[in-house]
């Protein structure tokens, strides 16, 4: 029994060990990575270091008895994985995010709690910062815990805030990336996203075990500071992994404030299909007037059907801009007032419509669907079978096949 528990204990610590090892290797790349967002860069990397101090620190509590009271101090450095989250949030998706002395509060939380600690030392079954006790049991043998109870409740709650807020963030830098994109694919922040909801279901979970463990005995197997000890150290390896390949963001529009769309149909330009031009809705351009605005969108339509620029994979609406030599923001309220769209969905629209017609092409019968997305102008297949989808209701495939079969009956 002895045996056993000493080789779990081992394997556990090695297991943290070998995760301390690759996120700071991580954090070490992101430091001195020359691409991308580098401010973003060293956020993410001071974030994995942080991480992994939490880590190393708990490794002295599985391995040695008995521990200083005051070597739990360390912990309070679980209170900054909340901020630098949102800080890495806001220098990817604020390219003119500057660091000012008020952000500074952000980090006060940590010193307070790690000041809050020692100045309880020593530990008191009366003092009055202790939780209260529930199971007589629980209270004999965890005065620590009950002490710390402040504590580890902010550790749950800071990243639940700080979650959320990420989460607010990312809703605005969505639609601002669709007026700029064409394909979004690397620029989305899809995986931040997800970094977050993993971020409030650990904090979820961290605070279910809590409550388990003070309504019951004390478990061993699974405790809220053994979460808190491995779950940083496979987020580190996801956001290591995803930062390393996150590519430098540049939004070049602001997307306007929300305005009403009122719908009203207009035929569009002579020699422009039907089927791929959007439908044309009047409606409030901020700063072109309505003869201004549909004669850039009668401009947009022709360029779309002769130059064809929705074929460039890459294609953005500086450089579609560039070409119309107007201004980047005219070009996006003209499609977001005319159309009702965004460049994104816009852009998007032409090129299924392109992959429709090159599925339906006799030549083009040795191709496979990857090969016309990739035609098309889509850059990925997850982009191409949403928006194929969406737009007409079935996958590529089976549209080819619908197409094929009832050519051949």
């Amino acid at each position: 029994m002895l045996l056993t528990q000493e080789i779990t204990l081992h394997l556990i610590t090695l297991v943290i060990l070998f995760g301390i090892a690759t996120g700071i290797t991580l954090a070490l790349l992101l430091f001195m990575a020359p691409w991308g967002n580098r401010r973003a860069n060293r956020c993410l990397g001071t974030l994995l270091v942080v991480f992994n101090l939490v880590a190393l620190a708990y490794i002295p509590r599985l391995e040695v008895e008995a521990l200083p009271d005051a070597f739990r101090a360390v912990f309070a450095l679980q209170l900054l994985f909340g901020p630098l989250l949102y800080f890495y949030c806001r220098l990817l998706t604020e390219p003119e995010f500057r660091w000012h002395p008020r952000h500074l509060w952000h980090l006060m939380p940590a010193l307070v709690s790690a000041g809050l600690w020692l100045w309880q030392l020593p530990v008191a079954s009366d003092d009055l910062l202790n939780a209260p006790c529930i199971n007589d049991a629980g209270c004999a043998t965890n005065e620590v815990t009950r002490a710390r109870f402040i504590h580890r409740a902010a550790a749950m709650i800071s990243p639940i805030v700080y979650s959320v807020w990420v989460l607010r963030l990312l809703r605005p830098y969505q639609r601002r990336v669709m007026e700029s994109y064409s394909n979004i694919d690397s620029v989305n922040l899809r995986w931040l996203r997800v970094l977050s909801y993993v971020f409030l279901a650990t904090a979820a979970l961290a605070i279910l075990l809590e409550l388990v463990n003070w309504l019951a005995p004390p478990s061993r197997a699974l405790t809220p500071g053994l979460l808190q000890a491995l779950v940083p150290l496979l987020l580190s390896v996801l956001l290591g992994w995803f930062g390393l390949q996150q590519r430098h963001i540049r939004l070049t529009v602001q997307t306007p404030e929300k305005r009403g769309v009122v719908p009203a149909t207009h035929d569009a330009e002579q020699g422009v299909s039907e089927d791929t031009a959007p439908a044309i809705r009047k409606s409030s351009v901020r700063n072109l007037s309505e003869s201004a605005a549909e004669a850039l969108w009668q401009q947009l339509l022709v360029s779309m059907e002769q130059q064809k620029p929705y074929l460039e994979p890459g294609l953005k609406i500086a450089q579609l801009a560039k070409r119309l030599d107007v201004p980047a923001h005219h070009l996006s309220e003209t499609i977001n007032g005319l159309a009702g769209q965004s460049f994104y969905d816009f852009i998007n629209q032409y090129r299924v419509s392109e992959a429709a017609r090159l599925l339906t092409e006799p030549s083009n019968a040795h191709l496979s669907v990857t090969d016309i997305g990739l035609q098309a102008g889509f850059n990925s297949n997850s982009t191409f079978f949403s928006q194929f989808k969406k737009r007409l209701g079935e996958s590529p495939s089976r549209y080819r096949a619908r197409h094929d079969k009832s050519i051949n009956d």
